[in-house]
């Protein structure tokens, strides 16, 4: 199955917005996001026009993965002789977790380990029908264009993207599709994969 051949429509979820991790205004944050998943519909739908909900999720972890390594590689683009390393993605991604957690599970208090067990319980039917490469070669650009015209920088779409991988995670969740604990895992391995895909020569 390629990317034109998917779809899945999905609703706004509310997001506190007393939350202090949010990037500039939550008004902007939300516009981006719910461009993203209108771009990702019209990009990733079937002949048929059924959803296919782990392509969609891990499509937006994807997307979210590779701007974080950007946002890593524009700070080091500034300091001659410095190069990304897995030290930093590490450290990045742990935040974004953490950020995921409070967006979609109303805390940040669950520990890392917890989501990736849970994630290891999801059935192997819950996969994506195309890879990490795919998506970072035909829509990347794509979401890069869309966070620079909501004045995004490549860290800050890092966490519009959490925001639309959590908006997608309570969807399936609401709808019995996935746990949202499980959902929230895959997500975290989705961005780290990404992010890892282009650290690596």
């Amino acid at each position: 199955m390629t990317m034109a051949n998917l779809s899945l429509k999905t609703k706004l979820i509310p997001v506190k917005e007393d939350s202090f991790f949010l990037p500039g205004d939550l008004k902007r944050t939300h516009e981006a996001a719910l461009e993203t998943l209108s771009l990702l519909k019209t990009q990733l739908h079937a002949s048929d026009g059924s959803p296919h909900a782990p392509t969609i999720l891990f499509t937006a972890a994807w997307l979210t993965g590779t701007s974080l390594y950007q946002s890593l590689q524009y700070e080091k683009i500034s300091l001659p002789g410095t190069m990304v390393t897995l030290q930093d993605l590490n450290r990045e991604w742990d935040s974004l977790v953490y950020l995921l957690e409070e967006y979609t599970l109303q805390r940040s208090n669950v520990p890392i380990g917890r989501i990736v067990l849970a994630a290891m319980a999801v059935p192997p039917s819950f996969k994506p029908q195309i890879g990490v490469s795919d998506v970072q070669g035909e829509l990347q650009a794509q979401y890069t264009s869309v966070m620079k015209k909501h004045g995004f920088d490549f860290t800050e779409g890092t966490r519009v993207g959490v925001l639309l991988c959590s908006i997608l995670i309570q969807e399936y969740n609401r709808a019995g599709i996935i746990d949202a604990d499980a959902a929230t895992g895959l997500a975290a391995q989705g961005i780290f994969e990404a992010a890892r895909q282009c650290l690596l020569p």
